[in-house]
């Protein structure tokens, strides 16, 4: 694999990537992808299509990846979720809907918990979240940034040596970010939640990610996509957006 290609992505690009097709909703509702440990807004790309009738579609680029990828890894949490504030603030849309994956799910959930304090900026229409346990438990677990990482790796990428030593850095750095994460206790969202996780999850189960419930006073849906694993490769990382259209619409 020619790993130049993983940072050619255009220099037009933003920290918000759009992948709708070229037609907004006219709903007026935004949905920002936050990918897991390592990865960048590329993997968002054929969402438009799938979920564009429901949102616009957006995927997250922090430092230190693709067109980024010059820029400082991020150290801060709390730095990564003002940047992401800030870029969801500078779209001037009435609402949006944030899903993370994984490290992406606490940064999602971070990020709804400053909009929703903020006299300025959208509404917080939805929060889904993806492959990860619920924040009180995350706070309380092993620092697992001595771990092997490449289990954090799609597979297809795991036999590309040159790739890995672009990524784990990146993958590094993020899980970092989990592990000096402190749960605070605060008032829960009032916000619809939706947790999804894979049938086929090695990491992780379904009574596992129950606890999200308490993190919000609206409606919460717990959805298993059969057969996916922690990552949701092949088949099921479109599935997954399915289950995101259905929960949006």
């Amino acid at each position: 694999m020619d790993i130049s290609n993983y940072a050619a992505i255009s220099k037009k690009s933003s920290k918000l990537v759009p992948w709708s097709t070229g037609t907004a909703t006219g709903n007026g509702t935004a949905l920002a992808c936050i990918p897991w440990a390592g990865a960048g807004a590329t993997p968002f790309r054929p969402w438009g299509p799938v979920i564009g009738d429901a949102a616009d579609v957006y995927g997250v680029r922090l430092a230190g990846r693709e067109s980024r990828q010059t820029e400082p890894l991020p150290t801060s949490l709390d730095d990564v979720v003002d940047e992401l504030v800030a870029e969801l603030v500078a779209l001037d849309v009435p609402r949006v809907a944030l899903f993370g994956q994984c490290s992406g799910a606490l940064l999602a959930y971070k990020t709804a918990q400053r909009l929703q304090r903020s006299a300025d900026g959208p509404e917080v229409a939805h929060l889904l979240v993806a492959s990860q346990l619920p924040p009180r438990v995350l706070a309380d677990g092993d620092d697992e940034s001595g771990e092997d990482l490449t289990r954090y790796v799609p597979e297809h990428l795991r036999e590309e040596p040159e790739l890995l030593e672009v990524l784990l850095p990146i993958l590094s750095a993020d899980m970092r970010l989990v592990s000096d994460y402190v749960y605070t206790p605060d008032a829960p969202l009032d916000v619809p939640l939706t947790v999804l996780y894979g049938g086929s999850d090695d990491l992780l189960s379904g009574s596992e990610v129950d606890g999200w419930r308490h993190e919000t006073t609206g409606r919460s849906t717990f959805h298993e996509v059969a057969g996916a694993d922690h990552l949701f490769g092949g088949a099921a990382w479109l599935e997954l957006a399915e289950a995101i259209r259905a929960a949006l619409k």
